[in-house]
């Protein structure tokens, strides 16, 4: 045990996958379908009024939203989902949680709102010239390791009609400059996020060069450990531009974040606006 231990405290190679995927993990999965929830927690879904702000921005976007096709990429339980398919878009959801989907389809169903929820990994989305526009918020995009992020690109950019538009965003170099990194532990006796059995917990925050930074979480208890990575690529706006346009995406323009705010260089996010 010791020695596996070792290995897993043992900083990784950049973007180095987790063995278990933790999100569907079902004791994890519940954590984080209460985190999304939370109003009073962001670190899952931002707060409900800047989701209805950043919802009214995407409305506007479109000169009218009737009728027009919208993927919402990693949509969660379907707070974005919900609130543009009230604006008048035809709205699909995907999400690789099966739990924030099944909550998704209950709610929809629960209002009588026809969206399609899916359970699928986007990674690996099929779908070909369907959609008006694309969104993928709350810089997930960053979460993916270099490949992966040409992959999602890909696939949003086949799944969109000729003049559709993706908007999503992503942190910046500000973000990183303030990302702590360090080392500490807990002794979690009744349980907690990462297993419901008493555990210790260590946690390791690391920068990399590249404006990449890793939260590596390695879980202990008297049966097992597990180390779990949550990896993190910021953008300056040269690179987040860099990797659009060689995907084939011409930029439209640059925010500050998904409401709209005016772009600033001080910003710990940027949003951007694409067309295919």
């Amino acid at each position: 045990m010791i020695n596996e231990l070792f290995k897993q405290m043992r900083t990784p190679e950049v973007f180095k996958p987790s063995e278990k995927v933790f999100w569907q993990d079902a004791h994890i999965a519940n954590y984080l379908l209460a985190a999304h929830l939370d109003s009073n927690f962001e670190g899952a879904s931002r707060n409900p009024f800047f989701i209805d702000k950043s919802a009214d921005f995407i409305t506007n976007l479109v000169a009218d939203p009737q009728g027009q096709k919208m993927i919402d990429f990693g949509c969660g339980p379907g707070l974005y989902c919900e609130r543009l398919y009230k604006k008048g878009f035809e709205v699909t959801g995907v999400d690789f949680s099966e739990n924030s989907i099944l909550y998704a389809k209950e709610k929809a169903m629960s209002q009588g709102l026809p969206i399609e929820y899916r359970y699928e990994n986007y990674l690996q989305l099929k779908d070909q010239n369907q959609y008006d526009m694309a969104i993928f918020i709350y810089c997930d995009y960053g979460a993916l390791s270099k490949n992966a992020r040409r992959q999602i690109l890909q696939n949003i950019w086949s799944s969109l009609k000729k003049g559709g538009q993706l908007f999503f965003d992503v942190f910046t170099e500000n973000k990183y400059e303030s990302f702590s990194e360090g080392k500490q532990w807990s002794f979690n006796e009744d349980g907690g996020f990462w297993s419901p059995l008493p555990h210790i917990e260590l946690n390791h925050n690391v920068k990399y060069d590249n404006y990449i930074t890793l939260e590596q979480t390695v879980v202990l208890n008297e049966e097992m450990s597990d180390v779990y990575y949550i990896w993190n690529q910021y953008f300056t706006k040269e690179m987040i531009i860099s990797e659009v346009t060689e995907a084939g995406f011409t930029v439209k323009d640059i925010f500050s974040d998904v409401t709209g705010k005016k772009y600033s260089d001080k910003s710990d996010t940027l949003a951007i606006l694409l067309e295919k």
